[in-house]
């Protein structure tokens, strides 16, 4: 990112902040208190005054959120990302993860907001051309502009006031909608792919040895069913598993924290020559030159 996209984006996030942070107050309790914070059916806030760890948090519908003070990591398996205040990020229903969420230096305080979007509203349709699955890595951050920090504001206020609006507020949050439709980290507010589904359960459990009923147990589907769906997705629980496992070691050897011998093992190899030639033809360079670029 350049400087100059480096400031907008400042600029963005400090717009996005201005705007969001009164909602965050509670009339009827002046002074935050730890802890989840209901505003509206489908607006929340959360905060903490100490560093906490959650562990395999999961929601039942898919979250956009917000950082308004502080900072918060999401975990699954061996990957992370950190978001800031100001930065926007979406959660997967059902996606199980482990969440640190850190107060800020100076405020001594962590603090979100989340809206809620029940996979029943009427969406717009996504762009599939620019769909990219969550097996090719964690990336739950949106990417800010004018217009959606415009309508992130405008949806947020209209959820407080749903009670007296409700249709403006479902309006407001249909025009998020449209601007995230073709955002890859946002592509779980549509729908999720099956093979997406997979990889995220291998990605939160990875020492598991995954098999056609482990994963149809979890999923509800058998184990035949869920060979002949991934088959008329044009790909196969072999390739799935593969892909995902795959990642797992490019994880592995960005952060610096293995060796190529326990890259091949996190991606199930038992020959290194093989996972090498493998690694090399899916990121352009073998795992030692990668690691090396990375450090």
């Amino acid at each position: 990112m350049s400087s100059n996209e480096n400031h907008d984006h400042d600029g963005l996030r400090r717009q996005l902040l201005q705007r969001l942070r009164p909602l965050a107050l509670d009339p009827d309790r002046p002074h935050k208190t730890s802890g989840m914070h209901v505003h509206a059916d489908q607006l929340f806030s959360y905060c903490c005054f100490d560093m906490e760890r959650l562990a395999l948090v999961t929601t039942a519908e898919p979250l956009i959120g917000i950082v308004l003070s502080g900072e918060k990591e999401f975990w699954i398996g061996g990957m992370g990302q950190r978001f800031g205040a100001g930065e926007v990020f979406v959660l997967p229903a059902g996606l199980e993860c482990d969440v640190v969420n850190i107060p800020g230096e100076r405020s001594g305080l962590y603090e979100s907001l989340l809206v809620e979007v029940p996979r029943t509203m009427p969406k717009p349709a996504k762009v599939r051309h620019r769909h990219v699955s969550v097996t090719s890595g964690l990336d739950m951050r949106v990417r800010l502009t004018g217009e959606l920090v415009d309508a992130v504001a405008h949806a947020a206020i209209a959820l407080r006031a749903s009670a007296h609006a409700e249709s403006l507020a479902t309006h407001r949050l249909g025009e998020v909608l449209l601007l995230l439709r073709d955002e890859p980290a946002a592509q779980c507010l549509f729908d999720t792919s099956l093979a997406d589904r997979i990889g995220w359960l291998v990605l939160g459990e990875p020492a598991r040895q995954w098999t056609a009923a482990d994963i149809g147990r979890e999923i509800g589907l058998g184990a035949s069913t869920l060979r002949r769906r991934l088959a008329e997705d044009g790909t196969s629980l072999r390739k799935v598993l593969a892909s995902s496992r795959m990642q797992l070691a490019h994880e592995l050897l960005t952060r610096g924290e293995g060796n190529v011998t326990e890259a091949a093992e996190a991606a199930g190899y038992a020959s290194r020559s093989h996972f090498v030639r493998r690694f090399q033809s899916v990121y352009g360079a073998s795992p030692s030159e990668h690691r090396v670029r990375r450090a």
